[in-house]
């Protein structure tokens, strides 16, 4: 018997745990929520604004590609490097090392991101895409062959006849309309 990798939570929770987790780096990106900086890798390299540009470009790519869930090893992965690397260069590098818990709260969020994929086995994983994932029909094998019979009506029944009513019995709703 094959025991499910999460029971209690199907794919669709699963799905709907990673778009959340998804939206929360999409409204970091987009300054809607505070977060780490995802400017700080490109601030050696690029001028203040093209680094903001960037780093708010990269994280919003990450954060779309694992919620859509194509090759979401990959993307988590990425996502969670992405993340963990930032807050370690700001939080530690940039920063002053007294800020830990915004660190760990940004490493938290890595897991999170980590376990929307170690739960899944290869077959759920596939499905966890919004890409690869194509409903198939299946054929159903009836158990049993099934015979087609007739069926005749019951003899004594009469069929109902609606005849039109008579052009005398007919009633004009638009009569009194003119006055």
């Amino acid at each position: 018997m094959d025991q499910d990798p999460a029971p209690g939570v199907d794919q669709i929770g699963i799905n709907l745990l990673r778009i959340v987790t998804g939206t929360f780096f999409m409204a970091v990106a987009l300054e809607l929520v505070d977060g780490f900086d995802p400017a700080v890798l490109f601030r050696p390299i690029l001028s203040p604004e093209i680094s903001g540009v960037a780093g708010a470009t990269t994280l919003l790519a990450l954060a779309i590609w694992f919620m859509l869930g194509a090759a979401l090893r990959l993307a988590a992965l990425s996502l969670a490097l992405f993340v963990l690397v930032s807050s370690f260069t700001t939080n530690f590098i940039v920063g002053s090392v007294e800020d830990l818990s915004a660190f760990w709260y940004d490493l938290t969020l890595c897991c999170g991101v980590l376990l929307s994929y170690l739960t899944l086995d290869e077959q759920r994983l596939r499905r966890a895409s919004v890409f690869s994932h194509h409903a198939r029909v299946q054929r159903i094998a009836a158990r049993r062959r099934v015979r087609p019979r007739r069926v005749a009506p019951d003899p004594d029944t009469k069929p109902a006849k609606r005849d039109r009513p008579a052009p005398s019995e007919e009633i004009n709703i638009f009569a009194d309309i003119r006055g």
